[in-house]
């Protein structure tokens, strides 16, 4: 008795104990990318209702995840701060209740213990769960795992059972999982695709499902209407089906497998092997494999139109539904023929064999550049520690440590806001305009100069996942190669740019800075002909008591189109095709004019709008 038992938590506890194993690198990650911009959060919170700005207002291509990137992050920073594990643990604890969950669904769906063991096995593998298990950012992916599998769960249990409460408990993780990630909403698409092949009786019952679905997609286009551009472009076309083939392939074998035809070989005989498997047992009137099929393709279709932003972890969910039929194939192969069972062993070793070492190699990557942002971002608070109110100026930062760690303005979760990198750093970093300019990140070499000569600010050279402090050896190559000349782009907020603003700025309050009814800034002018001056701010509710506001925008004397600031509490960006006469201008004078201002409760100042940067390029 006491073996059986033995035995039984074995069952349960060797996948997480493997998918440990698996991802050990992802346990020790530390944070990088978007993580900075979930963390930044608590930043901005001194309400209630900045708290519920925080978890609902549209962020990220106009995403709204309240539960797995919002609510995760803040409450995570308040009590742990930049400590990593716990976030962590978070993460690896949500991906072993998956498990239990998958193993559970795919016992009931197949009869096979053997099936459900080898399910979670099969998914572990797979190489998409690398960046989920080592990236915090997504988490998404991992809760929206647990909402649908939960729900999905429930659903086993009401068809098997026919008790109320489990179709109230889908109900309600279903609901739940609108807060993990927009692809909660085709559960709805899998319980009816369920129903259908195995359970039609029920069928009907899932019909309200869609409802919950649609009105959540009204609401959410309400709120935040998509704009696709850049990487996340639309391209419906055929283009389609090469996606769909890449990330079936990659499920079936490993992301970015070399050689390419070693993948597409692998995928090939399994794609036969389970599709003969499915064929076969849809002959016999047994249709669950067909929908194992369908739960990757209803998964897997919202991304196939970004074809320039394919992404292994997309495949993570939708790989579910193959990890099952796989391990179905797999546990009805061990029963028949000695054939079968050769070949059921030796397609699921080259599948292990393909994807294992990839899983583990893109989990360490991860866990590295993390290491490599947190030295970065440990090495600035410290020299922001030991020289406030300094500029640092970072030299040496590679594009991963860029796209990675400065883009998402770490610095700032440490208490150093003046961080930028030296001049000339920009020809060192791959530019990916489709995220932003690298541009925006480095100090213009004139104010760097002046900021040298005053003692203003120090050069740090990025060394492995430390800085060195190379003021002393890097000033006379600064002097030598650094131009004095005009900035064509500034960030109002930075004390470090006061010299280029007008006498009617306001002082800096936090992470931004007031103008009145008209403000001036001197920049750098344009130096060929259809280059653009660029503006960003912020508009807060209380200008819009009248309806939108008229901004003007003149550059020396040259009054450009007026635009409408027409969104309260948004960041607005204009863009202004600067007159051709201004070209070789060694300094233009831009003017900026909002048509009336307000004044908030004990204050004597007119307020006219938040700004933001200011560039020509």
């Amino acid at each position: 008795m006491g073996f059986s038992r033995v035995l039984r938590a074995g069952y349960w506890i060797a996948p997480p104990l493997f998918c440990l194993f698996v991802y050990w690198f992802g346990l020790k990650a530390w944070f990088q990318q978007d993580d900075f911009a979930w963390l930044s959060l608590r930043l901005e919170i001194t309400t209630w209702q900045d708290f519920l700005q925080a978890l609902f207002w549209p962020k990220a291509q106009g995403t709204i995840r309240p539960l797995s990137e919002r609510l995760f992050f803040i409450v995570f920073w308040s009590l742990f701060g930049l400590d990593a594990l716990p976030f962590r643990i978070w993460v690896f604890l949500t991906q072993f209740a998956n498990l239990a969950l998958l193993t559970a669904i795919t016992v009931r769906l197949t009869g096979s213990r053997v099936a459900g063991f080898c399910a979670a096995i099969f998914w572990i593998a797979n190489s998409g769960l690398a960046k989920v298990m080592s990236w915090t950012s997504a988490y998404n992916q991992a809760l929206c795992g647990f909402f649908l599998l939960s729900s999905f769960f429930l659903l086993l249990r009401y068809v098997e059972t026919g008790k109320r409460r489990y179709w109230v408990g889908q109900w309600i993780t279903f609901l739940l999982g609108f807060g993990a990630l927009e692809l909660n909403v085709l559960y709805p698409v899998l319980a009816a695709g369920y129903a259908l092949c195995c359970a039609r009786s029920c069928f009907r019952k899932t019909l309200p499902l869609f409802v919950a679905s649609a009105l959540y997609l009204l609401v959410r286009h309400w709120a935040a209407p998509i704009s696709p551009a850049g990487a996340y472009s639309l391209y419906l076309d055929r283009s389609l089906l090469a996606t769909l083939a890449n990330y079936w392939a990659w499920t079936l074998t490993a992301a970015f497998l070399r050689p390419a035809w070693l993948m597409w070989a692998l995928a090939s005989l399994l794609t036969l092997a389970l599709g003969a498997f499915a064929f076969s047992q849809a002959r016999r009137g047994q249709w669950g494999p067909v929908f194992l099929l369908g739960w990757f393709l209803v998964l897997i279709a919202p991304v196939l139109p970004f074809r320039a932003h394919l992404t292994e972890y997309y495949a993570s969910l939708p790989a579910l539904g193959l990890a099952m039929l796989a391990a179905w194939a797999f546990s009805w192969a061990l029963r028949g023929p000695r054939r079968f069972k050769i070949a059921a062993v030796l397609l699921a070793g080259a599948y292990l064999a393909a994807s294992l070492p990839v899983a583990r190699s893109s989990s360490h990557w991860n866990y590295y550049r993390s290491r490599m942002v947190r030295g970065l971002v440990r090495g600035v608070a410290r020299a922001h520690q030991l020289h406030p109110g300094k500029v640092i100026l970072l030299v040496g930062v590679d594009s991963d440590l860029f796209w990675a760690g400065v883009f998402h303005k770490p610095f700032r979760l440490v208490g150093a806001r003046s961080v930028f990198l030296a001049p000339g750093s920009e020809a060192g970093i791959e530019p990916h305009p489709e995220f932003g300019n690298v541009s925006d990140f480095v100090l213009p070499p004139g104010v760097a100069l002046k900021a040298i000569e005053k003692a203003q600010a120090l050069i740090y050279a990025v060394a492995g996942d430390r800085l060195w402090n190379v003021t002393s050896v890097y000033a006379d190559f600064a002097k030598s190669e650094w131009s004095d000349e005009e900035p064509r782009q500034i960030d109002a907020a930075q004390p470090i740019f006061a010299p280029h603003l007008g006498p009617t700025w306001y002082a800096i309050q936090g992470r931004h800075r007031w103008m009145p009814k008209l403000a001036t800034v001197q920049l750098g002018g344009p130096r060929r002909a259809g280059e653009k001056l660029y503006l960003s701010g912020y508009c807060p509710a209380s200008q819009f008591g009248h309806g939108p506001v008229k901004m003007t925008v003149s550059v020396d004397g040259r009054v450009l189109p007026p635009v409408l600031l027409s969104r309260p509490d948004s960041r607005f960006d204009f863009t202004f095709l600067l007159p051709a006469d201004l070209v070789g201008k060694k300094s233009v004078l831009v003017t900026v004019e909002v048509d009336r201002t307000f004044r908030v409760p004990d204050e004597d100042r007119d307020l006219g709008a938040v700004f933001g940067t200011f560039a020509i390029r």
